[in-house]
Parts: C-alpha cells; structure tokens; sequence
C-alpha cells in the first residue's frame, strides 16, 4: 500500500488539474464565443469606416500573438499557476475596459480594450499544453481532449447570455456582454488561483536553442501547420459568420443559435477526439478533420440560408476538433521536455499571428467579395495540410511515439 500511494496522489493530483484546466478553458472559451458574437457589431457600431469592423477582434490575436512567447517564458520559470492568474486579471482589465468604450461611443478604446483581452488570450492558450503535461505517459491526447472540450460549456451558455446581456444595460447595446465577459474572466481567475501543478524542473532553453533542432523535424513542422490550417481557416468563417448573416437579413438570434452550434461541433466531439485518436490512431484522426472542414467549405459556398449557415459552422467546428487536437497532440509528440517551453511558444505565436491576420481580412473580404468566395478562399489550406499529413502518415505511422521516446 505504502509503495502506491504516491502513485495514486500524483494521480490524483493529476485529474484535479485537468478538471481545473477544462474548467478555465470553458471560461475562457465563453469569452471567446461572446466577443466572437459581439465584437464585429460592436465594431460597426462604433467604427466610422466599417470595412474596420473586425479590427478590433482581430487586435485580440494581434495581441496574443505578441504574448505567446514572454507568456511561455514566464510559465517555465514561476509555472502555470501564476502564469494563468496574470492572463485572467489582463481578461477582466480588457473586459471593463470594452464596457467602458461602449458607454462613451469609443472605437479607439475598443480596440484598446481587446489588446488586453488578447493578452490574456496569450495566456490562456496554454492550457491545452499544459494539459498534456499533466496526463500520464500516453494519455496525453485524451488530456488536452478533455481540457479542450471544457469550451463545451460556451455552447451550452454562451448564446443565453450573448442574447440576455446584449441590450441588458440601456441604451447601450453590448456593454452588458461586455460585463459578463469580465466575470467570466474573474472565475478563470479563481479557478486558476487554486491550480496546483509541479514547477518546471530545472531551467528551460532559450527560444533560439529550443527551435534549431525542432523546425528540423518534419513532424514539429507538420503539427504546426496543422494548427495554422485549423484555427486560421475557422477563425477566417467564423469571424465574417456574424456580418455575413446580418447582410443576409438574418437577425442577432439567428447568429447567435449559428455560432452556438459552431461551438458545439468545436468543443463536443473533444469528448472523444482523444479516445478516438488512442483507438485509430493521430494521422487519421487529423485527416479527417481536413475532410470536415474541406465538406464546411462546400456546404457554405452553395448558399446563404439559415440552414447553409448553421450546417456549413457545425461541420466547420468538427473539423477543427479533429485537426487542432490532433495538432496540439502531433506538438507534443515532436518536442524534448526541454524544448516544450520555445516549441509551444513558437507554434502559438506563429498559429495565433496567422489568426490575427485573418481575423482582420475577414472585415475586408466580407466588405468586397460575397460569402461564397471568402468560403473558397480557405479550401487551398486545407488541401495542403490534408496532402502533408497524407505523407506524414506514410512515413510516420498512425502512432507517432514522443521524441525520445
């Protein structure tokens, strides 16, 4: 007995800091789903020029980006516990901050509000990874799995809340929203605060020393782009979704069930991606997380009703399921645990950098062309990415084991 208690602690204390970790990460996906809903609105609301509509979301990822990496380095040295406190506080500073903006009609403070929401974002975004620390040898996908499909509570929540708190506040729509953000990012804060993960074990390698060796790898460079493809090409039709139905006539609680059942398809199916990933293995798990999201492509671009709209979403949230899970699994497959600190730094600097980018474009692609042809626009990216892991596969195996493993 004596030699499986420690066993069965750690164990222990390792479910308890994925249940925390899948806690913050619907938190923080509530967040994410209500700026997702608003902030495009908002942005038109406020801005002069609309075409600038989405600038102000797309500043989130602007932000994130430019966070990852100091957020990675700080993490390593004073650990994930302290790091995930000090992204909470930035999510309520930004959330109030918004609120703030809405009430005085300011689209610059706006888009300085969602700066320090997207530096809390650069914090957040590491809860996936610190999940895959947490697990147990071989338990790593269903781990960030589990703790990705903590967003489910986004869809369950998110559209009450997002039709409750638009115009709660009068006459100013949005700033009750603004304000739920903010608790939500408070209890992220608390869930946080009472993580208890072991600290990093001796000095992690610089950023340059950490990458050398691992952009040298196809399987780092795959997995990376693999997390481009997935999130840049959601975030691209996500983003546009909200000022593409509005241009179609469909009204905010139209959007709102729409982005409810993206979000569904994002974070449910996590339920058993890991499972699935340990029973078929990581390439095929990915590939067909292409397949959902070339089929997303397909279905938006052959019309704009309600129902092309929510079923074109809904596939396009299960393929990133499939895609960014395996892709934040393939991650960590692909580094040393000294080089875990600069590799996850790089790959979410570079995915999230990429993200900012379509999030702004998608203001001005909606603004210039119609919805069918910012759909087609993210068909190349998938193909590519389906057409490196096909040869990854072949190479690789289903089961790519760690390095060093």
């Amino acid at each position: 007995m004596t030699a499986t208690a420690p066993a069965d602690a750690a164990q222990g204390g390792s479910r308890r800091s994925i249940a925390l970790l899948s806690l913050s990460q619907g938190f923080y996906t509530v967040m994410t789903m209500l700026l997702v809903t608003v902030s495009g609105l908002a942005g038109y609301m406020l801005a002069e020029d609309k075409s600038l509509a989405t600038l102000p979301f797309a500043l989130t990822f602007i932000a994130n980006t430019a966070t990852t990496i100091p957020a990675s380095m700080l993490m390593a040295r004073a650990g994930r516990r302290t790091g995930f406190a000090i992204g909470a506080s930035f999510g309520i500073a930004g959330a109030l901050v918004a609120a703030a903006s809405i009430a005085i009609g300011s689209f610059l403070l706006l888009c300085a509000a969602m700066v320090l929401v997207g530096m809390s974002n650069g914090f957040s975004v590491f809860l996936r990874h610190a999940a895959g620390e947490a697990a147990p040898r071989g338990r790593e996908a269903r781990a960030i799995a589990l703790v990705i499909s903590g967003g489910l509570m986004a869809a369950l929540v998110g559209p009450t809340l997002a039709r409750a708190s638009r115009d709660a506040i009068a006459p100013y729509p949005f700033l009750g929203t603004y304000l739920v953000i903010a608790g939500a990012a408070t209890l992220m804060l608390v869930a946080a605060l009472s993580l208890d993960m072991r600290r990093p074990a001796g000095p992690p390698k610089s950023l340059s020393g950490g990458l050398g060796a691992a952009f040298r790898r196809p399987r780092y460079v795959i997995a990376v782009m693999a997390g481009i493809t997935s999130y840049t090409v959601m975030n691209l039709l996500m983003t546009a979704t909200p000022l593409a139905m509005a241009a179609c006539g469909l009204d905010f609680a139209n959007t709102a069930q729409v982005i409810q059942w993206h979000v569904l398809g994002m974070f449910a199916p996590a339920l058993i991606v890991g499972r699935l990933i340990e029973r078929f293995g990581l390439m095929p798990v990915m590939f067909g997380g292409c397949i959902l999201m070339a089929m997303a492509i397909g279905v938006g671009a052959s019309g704009i009703s309600l129902w092309h709209f929510r079923i074109s979403l809904t596939l396009l949230g299960l393929g990133w399921s499939a895609l960014f899970v395996g892709a934040t699994t393939l991650v960590s497959l692909s580094l040393l645990p000294a080089e875990r600190g600069p590799g996850q730094a790089a790959n979410d600097f570079i995915v999230f950098g990429l993200v900012a980018l379509s999030a702004f474009f998608s203001g001005q692609l909606i603004e210039r062309f119609d919805w069918a042809t910012l759909t087609m626009a993210a068909l190349p990216p998938v193909a590519i990415t389906a057409c490196a892991l096909g040869w990854l596969w072949a190479m690789d195996g289903t089961r790519p084991r760690a390095v060093g493993a």
